[in-house]
């Protein structure tokens, strides 16, 4: 199921890969906090400009996987 079909299974995701990249550990806190729909579209934006990016220069540079 994607990341994407509910807000759950992306914060989880999300706080995943924060902890992967080490540093800091990132916690779930019980904080309620409202929806930001605008910084989240804009988040969301700015990783697939990102992957995409990361892609592109990727073939360009003939290291594609196969």
């Amino acid at each position: 199921m994607s990341i994407f079909s509910e807000p759950k299974k992306l914060k989880k995701w999300a706080i995943d890969v924060a902890n992967a990249c080490g540093g800091q550990r990132v916690e779930k806190t019980l904080i309620v906090k409202p929806l930001d729909m605008n910084k989240l579209n804009k988040l969301l934006d700015e990783f697939v400009i990102s992957f995409d990016d990361t892609i592109q220069q990727r073939d360009a540079n003939g290291t594609e996987e196969e």
